[in-house]
């Protein structure tokens, strides 16, 4: 049995043993000095999942077993009785293999200190077909359904944070975050390295090898923390360090292996018989974060803040290849190889950020806001390459030396009027001037393909309408205009409006619409990027025991471009394998259709019943030119059944039924369906 499993049993076992002692309506528990009460809820989760259960642990990522779903203690002393604390609150859900369990813990004691401490993980997993080969009706013979990208990876969040009220103006404390991530994940690699021949680039750019990567992340970020009160003014400042670690090794999945693609004839004769890597990176950096605001007369409001970040510390990669490789560019004739490449470089990256904002009231129903912030980083690589490789009985050493340095600025002002003619309306204009500045330099020189100057004029509107506390309406428009493109699929024009409607005749019902519009078009590329999104949902009680909602939300989204490829131009349906170069157009056109509703009902104050569901229908293809599409509609339904009944003494307990499938409508390799029962126990104390 797993310790996670034994310590909620145990757990169990001793609340239960505690709990069985007093009702369920009795007075609140005495711990020490302090009243206190709670809840806490146990269950355990079956699971029945057929087909691709890497597919529902994407979505879901729920899996059989106990649970501790929630649990949650309040206590808060008898007056005079505790010297060290007034009130206290620890909370805790998700906890014994949930994807997102969490736990907070609060200590107060009432104008001497605040003490707050908060704890949670999110599991991340994708793992998509990458082996079972597609229909030769849909795409290349022998190809996967995704470019073997897959994580299984864990994110945990950790902070303390102490705050001591010094005097009724004076405030002092410190803050701790830590935060971590590992896992394992699997991604590609082109075997790639510095001062290659002509017939290694062909070689790498044909060859791209599924590797596995054990992932290990860890930041850890000390702070003090200074805030200062007097008359109007309030002064906040935190000074700290902060620290990166990140350490990758890579390896070969099977040997020999072949490139993920098949479908260059070539590669069948350049398997790869080892490939390990090793990268490092350790970061440090001094914290120093400054804010204000106050009121420098009865009208005029100032505020602002300077943040600097200074990051430095040594990269490394070491990496071994070997197996075999073309010796010409064609293709045609190969040989063994051997290639090791070491890599160091020292890393800094300095960070300035100044912020000054004002608001002027100018009369009663006219404010004029104005917020101006400079951007300023300069991120340099300090690297040394060495490289040996040896190949057809040759041996080729190559060592370098190169400065990168990139130097990026931006202004951004921020200038709003807001007129209030009367209460139940608020409307906004205003503009947003973005001006940004990125440079490149190797070893002092400027690189002209990469230095760019791009201004921006962002107007915006907006309105706020409420004559009534039974209706109401938001909305705004946004007209972005970018006077060069740094991408491809940087758009030039961006215009966007969102309208939000809010209608409740009476207590009962309630209507709200959202609806958003958005279109981006960038035309010396072809891109285009069109969205619309509507969302309607109606809520109504029929009576004090049953209440119910429905709902119908329409996404479409349109996004086009062309580019070209160096791999060649497409033959026979085949692209882009010999020639060059290729130019291809692709396109994503989806309209996704969301229904949901659900009831909620209880026949008295011991027995209850709710049900709620939702289904997601996608229709639209994703496709790049001279190939036939692999992605394209979906269906995804799920619906969740809760009964509930209530005994005296004891608790709630609570049945949930989930039944959900997903469905895709071309391939069929990731599709599931998924069966959920849990039982929960819920005892207040």
């Amino acid at each position: 049995m797993k310790r996670s499993h034994q310590i909620i049993f145990a757990s169990i076992g001793l609340l239960i043993f505690a709990l069985n002692s007093r009702g369920q309506e009795g007075p609140p528990l005495a711990l020490g000095d302090f009243e206190t009460q709670g809840s806490v809820t146990f269950g355990y989760r079956f699971t029945d999942i057929r087909g691709r259960e890497q597919k529902f642990l994407e979505l879901y990522n729920l899996k059989q077993g106990p649970r501790m779903m929630d649990f949650s203690l309040t206590g808060r002393a008898r007056a005079g009785t505790s010297p060290f604390a007034d009130s206290f609150s620890l909370s805790t859900s998700g906890l014994g293999g949930d994807p997102f369990p969490s736990a907070q813990l609060t200590v107060r004691k009432n104008k001497l200190y605040d003490l707050r401490v908060n704890y949670r993980q999110a599991y991340y997993y994708w793992d998509r077909d990458d082996t079972t080969a597609i229909p030769t009706s849909r795409t290349l013979p022998g190809l996967g359904l995704t470019t073997n990208h897959d994580w299984s990876t864990v994110r945990r969040f950790a902070s303390v944070n102490f705050l001591l009220h010094a005097t009724n103006n004076l405030s002092v404390g410190f803050e701790y975050q830590r935060t971590s991530r590992d896992g394992m994940t699997q991604t590609t690699r082109n075997l790639d390295y510095s001062h290659p021949s002509g017939a290694w680039g062909s070689f790498a750019r044909a060859n791209a090898y599924a590797i596995g990567v054990p992932l290990d992340e860890l930041a850890n970020r000390f702070t003090g923390i200074l805030a200062y009160t007097v008359r109007d003014w309030m002064f906040h400042y935190r000074l700290g360090y902060q620290t990166f670690d990140q350490n990758l090794t890579g390896s070969n999945l099977t040997s020999p292996q072949r490139s993920i693609d098949p479908t260059i004839t070539a590669t069948a004769n350049e398997l790869a018989t080892n490939i390990s890597f090793q990268e490092f990176r350790r970061l440090k950096t001094p914290v120093s974060e400054f804010s204000y605001k106050g009121k420098a007369t009865s009208r005029l409001d100032l505020r602002g803040g300077y943040i600097f970040y200074r990051y430095q510390g040594p990269a490394s990669r070491e990496a071994a290849y070997s197996g075999d490789a073309r010796t010409n560019s064609g293709g045609t004739t190969f040989a063994p190889y051997s290639l090791s490449d070491i890599d160091r470089a020292h890393l800094t990256e300095a960070n300035h950020v100044i912020d000054q904002g004002l608001s002027l009231r100018l009369t009663d129903w006219w404010n004029f806001h104005a917020d101006y912030r400079y951007m300023r980083s300069i991120e340099e690589a300090e690297g040394e390459y060495h490289s040996t490789f040896t190949q057809s009985g040759v041996t080729t050493i190559a060592d370098s030396a190169v400065d990168t340095e990139w130097i990026l600025g931006t202004h951004q002002l921020n200038l709003n009027f807001e007129f209030i003619p009367v209460r139940s309306l608020v409307v906004r204009t205003g503009v947003r001037l973005m001006k940004r500045d990125i440079k490149n330099l190797e070893d002092g020189d400027i690189d002209p393909l990469r230095a760019k100057q791009i201004k921006t004029a962002w107007p915006t509107a907006s309105i706020s309408f409420r004559p009534s506390s039974k209706f109401s309406v938001r909305g705004d428009i946004q007209s972005m205009t970018n006077g060069a493109s740094y991408t491809r699929i940087s758009p030039h024009t961006d215009v966007g409006t969102r309208i939000i409607v809010r209608y409740q005749p009476w207590s009962r019902l309630s209507i709200e619409d959202n609806l958003v519009i958005r279109n981006r078009e960038f035309v010396d590329t072809d891109f285009k990027n069109n969205m619309r999104t509507n969302g309607l949902n109606v809520s109504y009680s029929f009576t004090d025991q049953i209440s119910g909602f429905a709902g119908f939300s329409y996404d479409s989204y349109m996004a086009t471009a062309g580019t070209a490829f160096i791999r060649g131009t497409a033959v026979n349906g085949v692209p882009c394998l010999t020639t060059a170069p290729c130019p291809v157009t692709w396109s994503d056109r989806f309209v996704s259709r969301i229904w949901q509703g659900g009831l909620s009902a209880r026949a008295n104050r011991y027995v209850g019943l709710n049900i709620s569901g939702n289904f997601v229908r996608t229709t639209g293809l994703s496709q790049i030119s001279e190939e036939v599409p692999t992605y394209g509609g979906m269906r995804w339904p799920l619906i969740t059944g809760t009964f509930w009944g209530e005994i005296p003494r004891a608790g709630r307990i609570s049945l949930d039924l989930q039944r959900t499938y997903y469905r895709e409508d071309i391939v069929h390799a990731n599709d599931f369906r998924g069966n959920l029962l849990t039982i929960r126990w819920t005892r207040d104390f």
